[in-house]
């Protein structure tokens, strides 16, 4: 790449601007952007600038390979590919819509076991003691003993669907091999 023909380049992407508009797209000094469309070497930040806001493929700007515009990256890269690429990128394709379709499905069976949880009826929330914000000392003691006069039910009841969910997410599906 010589410097010549990024210049070249640069200056064909800013014909029919002025200089203080590019800058003012750039979020540079009108005048740095006159020393760059001049012939002095353009900072990266100004590039990447240039390239995003007037949709410019960078690889052609300081290249020259590619089409000039993003717009047109897709279909040269279609065009230019062959069957082999074009095969791999599909299936690469196909593979993240699977693993996508995947965790959909766990994901709605999680619904489905959360909703199911759900309808069974929830006991009141337990009283928090006055002074410390926490519950009682004998409603924490029922929470770990495990008993079934579980005063904190919404927390059970959550960490009881959490645990079915995660039972329901690892459970081999019908049409696996």
């Amino acid at each position: 790449m010589s410097a010549a023909s990024l210049h070249e380049r640069l200056t064909s992407v800013a014909s029919g601007k002025t200089y203080r508009s590019i800058a003012d797209l750039t979020a540079t000094h009108p005048e740095t952007v006159r020393r760059y469309l001049q012939g002095q070497s353009p900072s990266v930040e100004f590039l990447a600038a240039l390239c995003r806001t007037l949709g410019i493929n960078a690889d052609w700007l300081l290249t020259g390979r590619g089409p000039m515009r993003v717009e047109e990256v897709r279909a040269h890269a279609l065009r230019e590919a062959n069957p082999t690429e074009l095969h791999a990128a599909m299936a690469s394709t196909i593979s993240v819509l699977v693993d996508r379709v995947d965790r959909l499905e766990t994901y709605c069976q999680t619904l489905e076991t959360l909703l199911r949880g759900s309808r069974t009826s929830v006991p009141a929330a337990p009283s928090l003691h006055q002074t410390t914000g926490r519950p009682d000392a004998d409603q924490s003691a029922a929470i770990t003993s495990g008993n079934d006069e579980r005063p904190d039910a919404a927390i059970i009841h959550t960490e009881r669907n959490r645990r079915i969910a995660d039972a329901v997410a690892k459970r081999p599906r019908p049409d696996a091999g």
